[in-house]
């Protein structure tokens, strides 16, 4: 699990590159029917599809287990029923990272105390045998969230996670092989990786183009997939990140993988419940080249201009983009609405470390998009003005998700409905230095998780007053 590729793209002139990639005949249907987690789809040297499976009741730690292994079959009827690989499994999270060849896979296993490690399985007449341990020299993992993968050849593992000289919440990085061993992961730089989260990276099979989730740009999904192309060796040299316009699906998407021997991609999508994963196909019509052009972060998306010996600086500029409907005035006094009366006297009566629902401000299924974004915009605009008026003051935004589904998941969602609050109250003149965000995921409900009036009240965003000058 080495932390470990430095995608460092230095746009002080313009450039405009070709990103080859597919684009979808927009198919809807998941490969699978399953009210499960379904995370990282991989294709074997072989043709079979493996994936990681949350909380499945034949996962090896049953239905509490966080992913297992599983993998699925093809002929010309299509994909199997997927069944369980527990030789390549332990009772927590686990994660197939990739193949050096049909017969020997890394495998990243986490478990509950945080301990980590990236084991090697060699595949003989018998099944799965256990190999080495990978070592990756320095490896740091401070967060939750780990996803890699190998390149074609097996010899580029590309990392996302929390880690030292990190300028978000994850960052990408890339560790080598040199036949030997494996190097000290490396943060690919500021063009990529920002102050949000960049997720699931993939290389393409040439090794020149990488594919990422993140939500550090103006999109409507929160999460989507991106693609870089690599400009020379360095592998600290990219052109700016171009967005995949892989389906017409609401909800996230992470995981985007390329079937180039049968002209296809796969990726996942969150939309049929909340931090559930289905993987989807995309059958390609041709490849197309999508021009490489410059996207405009969130307006929180600040990054560092000075940064530690362990951070890697960036020298492009910071292009933000907000759109119409996110610059309203700070204080209105045409708005009224009897939802938001008494929230200026609520904050007044706050006292350091009480917290304070948001009652109004809630989110759709598996996306930071606001359930109603009147009655929420209302609220925040009553938030906003009593922060103006209150400079001295410092909130906590935690964001909050429902219990179903995948806890890392749930964890960076809730994470990201955080980031998106402090985003609009920003844009409403709320200095961004007395704001901060924390994720939640599912661990605290103030309902029940077996109807949607209760998930709908779960997911759902908190604010703490954590400092006063």
């Amino acid at each position: 699990m080495n932390n470990a590729i430095a995608i460092l793209f230095r746009a002080s002139t313009f450039i405009v590159l070709a990103l080859f990639t597919f684009y979808p005949s927009y198919g809807q249907s998941p490969v699978f029917s399953l009210a499960y987690d379904e995370q990282q789809p991989i294709i074997s040297p072989g043709g079979d599809l493996y994936f990681t499976l949350a909380y499945h009741p034949q996962n090896k730690g049953g239905q509490k287990d966080s992913g297992d292994v599983w993998f699925a079959t093809e002929d010309e009827q299509g994909f199997s029923s997927p069944v369980p690989v527990p030789e390549l499994s332990t009772k927590h999270y686990d994660l197939l990272i990739g193949f050096y060849q049909q017969s020997e896979v890394l495998v990243y296993h986490a478990n509950l105390n945080n301990q980590q490690v990236i084991q090697s399985y060699i595949k003989d007449v018998e099944g799965w045998k256990k190999g080495e341990v990978i070592q990756l020299p320095g490896l740091k993992i401070n967060g939750d969230y780990f996803s890699a993968s190998l390149d074609a050849m097996g010899k580029i593992m590309v990392i996302s996670m929390d880690s030292y000289g990190t300028y978000g919440n994850e960052d990408i990085y890339v560790s080598k092989y040199n036949g030997k061993s494996w190097s000290r992961p490396l943060n690919i730089g500021g063009e990529i990786n920002t102050n949000k989260q960049e997720l699931s990276p993939r290389l393409s099979y040439a090794g020149d183009s990488l594919y990422f989730a993140s939500n550090a740009y103006d999109t409507q999904k929160g999460i989507e997939i991106y693609g870089s192309k690599r400009l020379d060796n360095t592998w600290t040299n990219w052109s700016p990140p171009v967005l995949l316009k892989l389906s017409q699906l609401q909800g996230v998407e992470m995981y985007y993988f390329q079937d180039l021997k049968n002209k296809r991609a796969f990726f996942t999508n969150t939309q049929k419940s909340e931090g559930f994963g289905n993987i989807y196909i995309l059958e390609n019509k041709a490849p197309e080249v999508i021009p490489a052009l410059p996207l405009a972060k969130n307006p929180t998306d600040q990054r560092p201009t000075s940064v530690s010996n362990d951070r890697p600086n960036s020298s492009s500029p910071i292009v933000n983009s907000i759109s119409n409907s996110d610059t309203l005035l700070v204080s209105n006094p045409q708005r009224e609405s009897k939802e938001v009366v008494g929230i200026s006297e609520k904050l007044d009566a706050l006292a350091n470390g009480e917290q304070l629902i948001l009652e109004n401000v809630l989110f759709k299924k598996a996306t930071v998009d606001l359930l109603d974004s009147a009655s929420s915009l209302l609220v925040l605009d009553e938030l906003a003005t009593f922060m103006v008026k209150h400079p001295h003051k410092k909130m906590l935004i935690e964001g909050h998700t429902d219990s179903y589904g995948n806890a890392n998941v749930n964890m960076r969602l809730s994470l990201a409905r955080a980031d998106k609050i402090k985003e609009l109250l920003v844009n409403r003149g709320v200095a961004a230095s007395n704001l901060q965000t924390k994720g939640r995921g599912g661990k605290k409900p103030i309902a029940t998780n077996s109807n949607e009036a209760g998930r709908k009240k779960n997911r759902r965003v908190e604010i703490k007053l954590i400092a006063e000058d």
